[in-house]
């Protein structure tokens, strides 16, 4: 064998033995926690929308009209609605007993994450006595509504 020759075969036996000495760094391993948190839900804001004045005396299919806010990075879906307290625009003339408003279930009225739905109603919940006063005509009812629901 040449002289050159061993030197190529030294040289490249010693490249092996450095890569070989690069590819035996130690490992590591590590344990302990980590930690995740989920986030408290806001509460959804209902809002009085504007709707068409379809009461009058007598009439028991009226709809309540509302808009919902949702600040949580989730949709919502909401299926039942409880009404609360009315109020009248105008109480001297046409006091808000002259109106009842029922309870509905198996709604459907979603809410995007982070938005403001556009206005949402529930039909044929709305009723007024029929014998409320002229008094009432151009009044409007402000309704007090709790809606049940769950993140869809």
């Amino acid at each position: 064998m040449k002289k050159s020759q061993k030197f190529a075969w030294v040289g490249a036996v010693g490249s092996v033995l450095i890569a070989g000495t690069v590819a035996a760094l130690w490992t590591s391993s590590g344990s302990g926690s980590g930690q995740a948190k989920a986030l408290t839900a806001q509460g959804i804001t209902v809002n009085a929308a504007t709707g068409a004045a379809d009461l009058y005396p007598g009439f028991s299919a009226g709809d309540v009209f509302f808009t919902l806010t949702n600040p949580n990075p989730y949709p919502v879906e909401f299926t039942a609605m409880t009404p609360g307290a009315i109020t009248s625009s105008n109480a001297g003339a046409c006091p808000a007993s002259n109106v009842t408003v029922a309870s509905a279930s198996g709604l459907s009225l979603t809410v995007a994450a982070n938005a403001t739905s556009t206005a949402q109603s529930v039909a044929d919940v709305v009723s007024m006595v029929s014998t409320a006063p002229d008094g009432c005509q151009g009044v409007t009812f402000t309704i007090a509504l709790s809606l049940t629901g769950s993140q869809v």
